[in-house]
């Protein structure tokens, strides 16, 4: 069985619907949990306006930069870090205690979800494909800017493990798990250093540089916390004494 996807859209690509879907998505969950944990509606607002732009030019910039200027589009690790950026700014300009931290908590719940909807819209453009596969459910595409292609269709597989993530951590957070912001890095982080090594842009590199930072980002959630662990321990002694 293959799944066949004509690449020459319309006027409105499935893409730009996707993407925008996708900011809209996480801009919502992202002022729904900052009015929850006691974020004023002003300041969610205001966070939620520099999302898009923010998320859109760095996520250009970051592909621009680390392709060495050959290729014009969008990366999801310069998108993450256009809405953290985003975050910070928010929170040099009104710098009340313990508000940003929160603020980088939610980002870091709502990006899952930003992320597994815009990847059905590279699913649709074929951007972003998966190795070549000619077996179950792969992809054909077909269309003057990609050619005639079977390829394993990683972009939805991501889609998939990316949503349940987001559900996980906010599941996570309803339990008021205080390790939920660190597991749903970790996750995000996993998910997305495996599933590069199914895309056709990683067959020739044993590591991207997006490998190399979800590395990065896993080692620092786990060291993280193992010593908030520790800390938990010694408190635990200390009221029991």
């Amino acid at each position: 069985m293959k799944i066949h996807i004509n690449t020459d859209h319309g006027t409105i690509s499935p893409y730009s619907i996707f993407l925008l879907l996708s900011l809209a998505a996480g801009t919502a969950v992202i002022i729904r949990l900052c009015i929850r944990r006691g974020i004023t509606l002003r300041k969610s607002l205001l966070l939620a306006a520099m999302i898009p732009p923010m998320c859109i030019s760095c996520a250009a910039a970051f592909a621009f930069v680390t392709s060495g200027g050959r290729i014009i589009g969008f990366a999801s690790i310069g998108a993450a870090a256009g809405v953290y950026i985003s975050a910070l700014l928010i929170s040099l300009i009104w710098q009340t205690p313990g508000e940003r931290a929160i603020l980088l908590q939610n980002c870091t719940f709502a990006m899952p979800l930003m992320y597994g909807i815009a990847k059905v819209g590279c699913f649709t453009a074929g951007c972003c494909h998966g190795i070549c596969y000619d077996g179950l459910l792969c992809v054909r595409y077909t269309g003057k800017r990609i050619g005639d292609i079977c390829v394993f269709p990683v972009q939805l597989m991501e889609s998939v493990v990316f949503i349940a993530i987001f559900i996980a951590g906010m599941v996570f957070l309803k339990k008021h798990d205080i390790h939920s912001v660190q597991k749903v890095a970790i996750l995000s982080a996993a998910a997305k250093f495996v599933l590069e090594f199914l895309r056709k842009s990683h067959s020739h590199r044993a590591l991207s540089i997006e490998q190399a930072i979800c590395l990065l980002v896993t080692i620092v959630c786990l060291i993280n916390m193992k010593k908030s662990q520790k800390r938990q321990k010694v408190t635990a002694k200390s009221v029991t004494q």
